[in-house]
């Protein structure tokens, strides 16, 4: 067995910038075609499918991330842990997931027994995706 075994501690910066990277593709996608004239909308087209994008088949933003995420879904308190809303990008090993509490909201990366998380800084396209399903909860 190798005594240097990755742990997520390791790489969750790592995953955060790539996901990071991600939002920030999408986002600038959707607003140039936002902006964009019919030929321009086109070409906006072609160039994502080449790329291998494909962001042009959402609507936005906010239908990117609700179509390509697992879930949106609000975790229980257990005692040990303040309860907090989930977006999950994926799941099993390795899963990771934004939980956004009331104060902060964190990016986790877990595998097999070993997880990690950092802070999200409020001023990322993570961040913002985020907010943006935290703040389209039904007001019951």
């Amino acid at each position: 067995m190798n005594n240097k075994e990755i742990r997520c501690a390791d790489i969750v910066q790592q995953k955060f910038d790539d996901m990071e990277a991600d939002f920030k593709s999408a986002s600038e996608f959707f607003e140039a075609r936002e902006e964009a004239t019919e030929g321009e909308a086109i070409a906006l087209k072609v160039i994502d499918k080449h790329k291998g994008d494909y962001f042009h088949e959402y609507e936005c933003l906010f239908d990117y991330v609700h179509q390509t995420a697992l879930s949106w879904d609000h975790v229980e308190a257990d005692g040990k842990e303040a309860g907090y809303y989930r977006l999950q990008f994926s799941w099993g090993g390795p899963s990771d997931e934004c939980r956004i509490y009331s104060n902060l909201t964190e990016y986790w990366y877990m595998d097999w027994f070993d997880g990690a998380s950092i802070e999200v800084p409020e001023e990322s396209y993570t961040a913002m995706v985020c907010n943006m399903f935290y703040d389209n909860l039904e007001v019951a």
